[in-house]
């Protein structure tokens, strides 16, 4: 097998189901072959990329007010029950225990399949006056759901590793509003440091969260074609309060219901800033995200290998001090380096033989690019400064672009035919109920949801009854 046969992928707009597979395993993010199914095993530079996604996030969350907490994964049937709607959404994807040891339980208990029941269980405790309120908690932990679908890694998973939710308790619904407001933007900061562009959707009444007043999601498209779900926001009022008895006395001395948020993102996170940026050499990673954002590859030439090395440990030792740096002096030929580390998605790379040696120079290579350039040694820190934000800007206007190339807006339900295997198609929809579900039924997908208001005073006309249209609505594919 040659150098470039050993990371060769089946070319991503060709088969994108197989060039994932592929660049996780080859790029050593996740390793498939584990017993279970829709369970996978995480290595140690995909769980480094991912912490530095999640990494985000939770600055995001403490900038505004969010505290981090645990809660235990096992919750008692009884207290998940309790909210019918709320366990009637899950209760096909629940993992019950059902034994302990020999001893089968009088009570199932369910793995954690989201949060809400578990906390307020114990909320109830906490708050007892309106100045214990907002109170905003968040944690990152593993859900377990019984996803009956086919399953596919980061996509469509029965454990979910890395699940940040947060959620939030407030006095009135007013303040609730605000708090998925806040929680909005939160999420529209965090992808917009990925990079990954997305569009704010609200879901239709009929595809709300189960038990909750209103939810909002971003969503963006893959290369399939498909509609990836990012993230979620979700009102619910106060209906889980009524039902878990989660009360505070107000500053007149009455008793009243909570008001409760929550809002949920995943490594779906990473696996659109994968499947978005990536190509068909494997991983282009953000420099701020990447675990390693420059690698040295010494290229050697005879005679002249102590020089060339010691100049590479002086670079290595001046570039670590700013980033994550790799000097690869493995006895591996350059050429099977070169391609290991753009599978990587590396940023940069810095070649170093007997002509940067002899001229005091530095080979610079761009994996968002391939551009290579010279840049003087004593320039280096400086040039690198620059070359990361040029490369980060550059991968912003990349994924914008896809993301235009990728969606269709349609002024007729045949349009929308025509183009809902291939995009995210976006129509003008007045927001009545029926004509929803006649486009549903027209189309063969289900409405994913629809940016709120968006049309007002454009003169825009529903495509399916002809009166004003309020809302711009996305339908499409979706995992």
């Amino acid at each position: 097998m040659s150098e470039r046969e050993a990371f060769e992928l089946t070319p991503k707009e060709e088969n994108f189901s197989r060039w994932f597979d592929e660049v996780l395993f080859k790029a050593e993010i996740l390793d498939e072959r584990y017993p279970v199914k829709g369970m996978y095993v995480w290595l140690p530079f995909g769980y480094e990329l991912m912490e530095n996604v999640m990494n985000i996030m939770d600055r995001l969350m403490r900038e505004t007010g969010h505290k981090r907490v645990y809660f235990p994964a096992i919750v008692p049937e009884s207290v998940l029950s309790r909210e019918f709607r709320f366990i009637k959404g899950f209760e096909d994807s629940i993992y019950w225990i059902t034994r302990l040891g020999r001893r089968d339980l009088q009570e199932k208990l369910a793995l954690r399949p989201t949060s809400e029941a578990i906390m307020y269980e114990v909320l109830n405790r906490w708050i007892n006056s309106y100045k214990d309120l907002p109170l905003r908690i968040y944690q990152v932990v593993s859900v377990y759901r019984y996803e009956t679908k086919a399953t596919r890694p980061m996509l469509r998973v029965r454990e979910i590793v890395f699940f940040k939710e947060g959620h939030t308790f407030h006095a009135s619904y007013e303040d609730a509003v605000k708090q998925v407001e806040l929680g909005v933007d939160i999420y529209k900061r965090f992808y917009d440091e990925l990079l990954v562009p997305y569009v704010v959707v609200k879901t239709t009444p009929w595809d709300t969260f189960p038990g909750a007043r209103y939810n909002y999601d971003l969503l963006t498209i893959m290369p399939d074609g498909k509609a990836l779900e990012l993230g979620s926001v979700i009102n619910f009022g106060d209906l889980f309060a009524k039902t878990y008895g989660l009360e505070y006395m107000d500053e007149n001395g009455q008793k009243k219901p909570v008001n409760t948020t929550s809002f949920g993102i995943s490594e779906r996170s990473l696996a659109a800033l994968i499947a978005i940026h990536g190509d068909d050499r494997g991983l282009r990673l953000p420099p701020k995200l990447a675990p390693i954002q420059v690698v040295i590859v010494p290229i050697p030439t005879k005679g002249y290998e102590e020089e060339i090395d010691r100049y590479c440990k002086e670079i290595f030792s001046k570039v670590r001090i700013k980033y994550r740096t790799v000097l690869d002096d493995t006895e591996d030929r350059p050429g099977y380096k070169f391609y290991k580390w753009e599978m990587k998605g590396v940023p940069v790379r810095i070649e170093i033989g007997r002509k940067e040696l002899e001229e005091r120079e530095l080979t610079i290579s761009r994996r968002d690019t391939s551009e290579r350039i010279r840049i003087a040694e004593d320039k280096l820190e400086e040039e690198l400064d620059v070359l990361f934000h040029d490369i980060e800007e550059n991968m912003r206007s990349m994924a914008r672009e896809y993301f235009l190339e990728r969606t269709y807006n349609a002024k007729s339900i045949d349009e929308i035919k025509g183009n809902v295997e291939t995009k995210l198609v976006s129509f003008a929809w007045c927001g009545l109920e029926e004509c929803g579900h006649e486009i549903e039924e027209e189309v063969g997908y289900g409405i994913l949801g629809y940016e709120e208001d968006a049309l007002i005073g454009s003169g825009e006309k529903c495509i399916v009854c002809g009166s004003e249209a309020k809302h711009r609505a996305w339908i499409g594919r979706s995992y």
